[in-house]
């Protein structure tokens, strides 16, 4: 495993050439099609592509010389993603068989169709795995070691370690008191239909679990490893977090607000990972606020 991942309170003073670098991409990635978007204009095939072929420019740039070269993984991936969820996925949406599908389902299954169509950026990030010799630990695919201290958060309150058995299940009340409001004033939810919660209830749990380990292998376990040895573990989950948070700008939670509210979930579940060795409280914290979300808009659900 990359050293500076192996122990959270490992310090690490990071290349001011490869942070430049690395921000930039995970800024250019997004933002660009949310300026667009919000100016009124369509964002086109022509514009993703252009937006990730840029990053893979970027990353075989770097490629070349030593200094930089560990980076470039990380940009591909970043390239990847980008394509993946701005093109591959709505693209294969609109594809006649899965719209013929989709047709003749139930709000519940098209809903799943919709999350399972995202895991193309799954497999276009493990490309970028080829070759590189990082291996599942490295990837934090196994659950970890649940009852790991967590660093001090002096900003939330926590100035000593406590173990992640107390603030995992913590952090589940705190990010529902959150986004339990949030969510009534954007989704207006018709609870008239409350119904339809317990009606959709295994799709909901279904798509859930699904969504929360697609985004976690591609947004966390993937880029933490990339990052693993660049970074210290502190900037490292701040920009994995960033990247995540803006991919939630037209997603849910959506708007700025969203992107912070994601961001910051984005940044605790990535410190979750590296202090515990594993994924098993980033994807349960993950798949629960899914749950959360999916009742709400299943409320609005027409069959």
């Amino acid at each position: 495993m990359p050293a500076t991942l192996m122990n959270p309170s490992t310090t690490k003073t990071s290349d001011p050439m490869r942070r430049a670098i690395a921000w930039i991409a995970v800024i250019g990635s997004t933002l660009p099609e949310v300026v667009w978007k919000e100016s009124g204009h369509q964002v086109s095939f022509s514009f993703v592509a252009i937006e990730s072929l840029v990053i893979v420019g970027a990353a075989l740039a770097v490629a070349r010389f030593a200094r930089l070269r560990s980076l470039s993984r990380f940009l591909f991936a970043i390239a990847a993603l980008n394509f993946a969820w701005s093109f591959v996925t709505p693209g294969l949406a609109q594809t006649d068989g899965v719209r013929d599908i989709a047709s003749n389902v139930s709000w519940g299954a098209r809903f799943f169709i919709a999350r399972a169509l995202t895991l193309s950026g799954a497999v276009l990030v493990s490309l970028t795995l080829i070759g590189s010799g990082l291996t599942r630990r490295d990837l934090f695919l196994k659950p970890g070691n649940l009852a790991a201290p967590a660093q001090p958060l002096p900003f939330l309150g926590l100035r000593k370690p406590v173990r992640w058995t107390l603030l995992g299940p913590g952090l589940l009340l705190v990010f529902a008191l959150a986004l339990v409001p949030f969510l009534y004033f954007t989704v207006h939810p018709n609870f008239a239909a409350s119904n339809r919660i317990l009606h959709f209830l295994p799709w909901m749990i279904a798509v859930s679990a699904l969504n929360a380990a697609s985004e976690e292998y591609q947004y966390r376990n993937v880029l933490l490893a990339h990052l693993g040895n660049l970074f210290s573990v502190s900037e490292a989950a701040v920009l994995t977090a960033a990247y995540f948070g803006l991919g939630h700008y037209y997603g849910q939670p959506a708007g700025s607000l969203g992107v912070l509210m994601a961001g910051f979930a984005g940044w605790i579940w990535a410190r979750s990972m590296i202090e515990t060795r594993g994924y098993f409280w980033a994807f349960t914290t993950h798949m629960v606020q899914d749950m959360i979300i999916f009742a709400f808009l299943s409320t609005g659900a027409v069959k």
